[in-house]
């Protein structure tokens, strides 16, 4: 994707220019998991979680088409089909959304469904009609809904009437003649919308479907497969509908001691991924349904992890690689090639710094760091254990004082999880392992937060069968529990050693934060700082989400001078599906709400971080905002052209020998810089002021880092000296109208406790 840069004028005087915002274009960052795919007779399209892309060349470039589509979220699951056009479904916490685009992906118009009493929640397609599973708001009751145009709906099978109580709910088209609906942990069909007819489990080792939805595949003939992961061992099934059983088609073809890691169906061709007892990785195809596998010798991969093959020409296949970067096949999947115009819809989240470094983890890759502003990026995985030399499993990256640490497998099935460290700003890593008892294998270990020089850890404790926290005040040197205390929830921590909060969750929940704890002693105790009950099922903290679409941490942080923290909170009361600003005052111990302007109607906040004196970053889905006045006032930091739309920013890093740039972690959509160049974000200093936004249409905002005196003198001059404003005020933050002034450059001075300030405007 190219720089986006705002055009500035520049003259005679040193002058400031909004902010610029730009995607970092590195290799590295190429590609993005798959979701769904969709082909008409022009183009092929695919849902990321970081948006759609549309190819016209057999995948070998791409272009994204969901640029302005939505404000609210970029990510996407399912896309179909009527004749040549494209529909998606957008999926947002603020609810989903259905788009059709009849100018494949140049335009999307979201369906309307404002004259019935029921929200999608997902799609399908049966012969010529659009289906939709639609949840009455008000009775809970859910059904089946088919359209042949996307505007009148007719309903059919009833599905529930109790209301959804969570867990699979999904619609999966693979031929004309049905259509699938994973409900709960059970799989059904209908070939008329308005029965179902249940998909039998006899054949297989489970009992429900539970996760293994995702493992459902099927192809236009009306075949039904199905990969059986049982507990480290897996197999490939189809379905026969006369007997109403599974059938194994992978045993007797692949050897008996090679796990299926991964499977794919489409028309022409079946595809197998399977490891062997020495951790090699080899592709089987099949183009007669299964009934016989062929091995592929020569597939132009180093390791054949192939994983979302999809069709889209007679010989033309796409593929997620090993990195989750895209192969493309013209040879009907016998070899692979890898292009450099790739969409980027990749993971950048959590990202860390150490000194001038920036780094994060990559699935399968290891780590990326840049220690050049980000002008080129390397993997860093020197001393880490490989697996085959190529693939490399790091969980999480946190940063502790001058230390960084992360956890590794050695390959994907390890339940072995070591802690690694590294003191050179991630060139290099050394094991620093857990001492017993806390080193157990499959003990589920994450970072529990952090806090100066202390490093907090959640590990499974088998012998209670609980949770457990730990702490290493050492940069890992030594270890301990900091309270006898174990629990079927984990516990997250975040703040500085004079007050560190607390929060508590249960593995793989994907609520916010209902509590809020000041962790006292390190841990040693809890003291709960909501006890008038603020916080509930329905107003939440938020939480930071997580590459496999769970939730991390609290969206919170505690300003430098430790005497208030802010939090991102979530209102659902009475229908409302808001964002509000919250303040906890550490020395009064007294929650409030934090009246803001400046931000726009329904923002999402999505990451919040302190940057000094009073001074804060918020990034939300329709940019980042900076205030200089504890979270009361917000103005964007850039320039909000360049801002990909509804995309989640879930951290951010400042470095520390240019603070007029900014890192940007998102959970789908690769790196991202702001550099702010009028200085804005760093602490103001004492011979300096602040205005934003500049260049300016008719409203800048004047900040004065002190106003001791009572009042202030304000004048803007024209170039040639003109008076053109004159006032006094008497806040250190004010406002100056520039409407009815002439497009150009204007000098501000303000007169202030016996100091001059001069700053330079930019009137567009």
């Amino acid at each position: 994707m190219k720089k986006f840069y705002f055009l500035f004028v520049g003259f005679m005087l040193c002058l400031n220019a909004q902010s610029q915002i730009s995607q970092f274009n590195d290799p590295l960052m190429y590609g993005g998991a798959i979701n769904g795919y969709a082909v008409n007779s022009s183009c092929a399209m695919v849902t990321t979680y970081g948006g759609i892309f549309k190819t016209t060349d057999g995948g070998q470039t791409w272009v994204n088409v969901s640029q302005n589509l939505s404000t609210t979220s970029n990510s996407f699951e399912q896309i179909e089909t009527l004749g040549n056009n494209f529909y998606v479904l957008n999926n947002s916490n603020n609810g989903n959304t259905i788009y059709e685009s009849t100018d494949n992906g140049a335009t999307w118009v979201a369906l309307s469904f404002s004259s019935y009493s029921w929200n999608p929640q997902s799609f399908g397609k049966l012969g010529n009609s659009l289906y939709v599973v639609g949840i009455n708001y008000m009775t809970g009751v859910g059904k089946l809904y088919a359209s042949t145009d996307g505007s009148t709906w007719t309903a059919g099978a009833t599905l529930f009437t109790t209301g959804w109580q969570g867990g699979n709910l999904e619609l999966l088209s693979f031929n004309q003649d049905k259509l699938y609906l994973v409900y709960m942990n059970d799989l059904y069909y209908t070939t008329d919308g308005n029965t179902m007819n249940q998909v039998s489990l006899t054949g297989l080792s489970i009992t429900n479907l539970t996760d293994n939805a995702r493992n459902i595949q099927g192809d236009s003939f009306g075949n039904l497969y199905f990969r059986n992961d049982n507990g480290g061992n897996s197999d490939v099934y189809t379905y026969n509908f006369t007997t109403n059983g599974w059938v194994d088609i992978s045993a007797g073809q692949i050897p008996v001691n090679y796990q299926v890691m991964g499977f794919s169906a489409t028309d022409n061709a079946l595809f197998i991924v399977a490891m062997n007892s020495s951790v090699g990785m080899f592709l089987y195809k099949s183009t007669d349904k299964g009934a016989s596998f062929t091995a592929i010798t020569n597939p132009g991969l180093t390791l054949p992890m192939l994983s979302n093959i999809k069709q889209i020409s007679t010989n033309g296949f796409i593929s997620n690689g090993l990195y989750n970067e895209l192969e493309v096949s013209s040879d009907g999947g016998n070899t692979w090639n890898h292009y450099t115009n790739q969409f980027i819809a990749s993971y950048a989240g959590e990202l860390s710094h150490s000194l001038n470094t920036v780094l994060y983890p990559v699935q399968n890759r290891g780590i990326i760091l840049s220690s050049n502003q980000g002008l080129s990026w390397s993997a860093a995985n020197t001393g880490i254990p490989g697996f085959g030399g190529v693939a490399f499993f790091v969980n999480e990256i946190i940063m502790v004082k001058d230390s960084l640490f992360s956890f590794v497998q050695p390959n994907p099935n390890s339940q072995q999880v070591t802690l690694y460290k590294s003191s050179n700003s991630g060139t290099s890593w050394t094991a620093a392992p857990l001492p017993s008892p806390y080193s157990v294998k499959g003990s589920g270990y994450s970072f529990a937060g952090k806090c100066d020089s202390a490093l907090f850890v959640n590990y499974y404790d088998s012998i209670s069968s609980q949770y457990a926290l730990i702490v290493t005040y050492n940069n890992g040197a030594s270890w301990s529990k900091p309270n006898s205390q174990n629990s079927n929830k984990l516990t997250y921590l975040k703040g500085t050693k004079k007050f560190l909060f607390a929060f508590n969750a249960t593995p793989n929940d994907w609520n916010d934060f209902s509590n809020v704890y000041e962790a006292n002693s390190f841990g040693m105790s809890f003291t709960n700082l909501d006890p008038g009950s603020i916080f509930n099922s329905s107003f939440t903290i938020k939480r930071t989400p997580d590459r496999q679409g769970g939730k991390l941490g609290p969206i919170m942080d505690v300003d430098a001078s430790k005497t208030y923290a802010l939090f991102a909170v979530s209102d659902q009361t009475m229908g409302n599906n808001v964002n509000r600003l919250y303040m906890f005052n550490i020395n009064a111990s007294t929650w409030s709400e934090v009246i803001t302007t400046g931000l726009p109607a329904n923002y999402i906040t999505n990451c919040i971080k302190n940057i000094g004196n009073n001074s804060w970053l918020m990034a939300t889905n329709v940019g980042i905002f900076k205030s200089f006045d504890g979270g009361l006032s917000w103005a964007i930091a850039h320039n909000a052209n360049g801002w990909l739309a509804g995309m989640t920013v879930n951290s951010i890093q400042l470095i520390s020998n240019n603070n007029n740039k900014i890192f940007l972690g998102t959970l789908a959509n690769g790196v991202w810089e702001v550099d702010i160049t009028t200085g804005l974000i760093t602490p103001l200093s004492s011979n300096d002021i602040s205005v934003f936004p500049n260049p300016a249409v008719d409203l800048v905002q004047v900040t004065i880092p002190d106003l001791i005196a009572k009042t202030a003198q304000v004048s803007l001059y024209s170039l040639n000296g003109k008076e053109m404003i004159h006032k006094t005020v008497g806040n250190n933050i004010f406002q100056i109208d520039l409407q009815g002034l002439a497009s150009g450059g204007y000098v501000l001075q303000v007169n202030s406790n016996n100091k001059i300030y001069r700053k330079s405007i930019i009137k567009q």
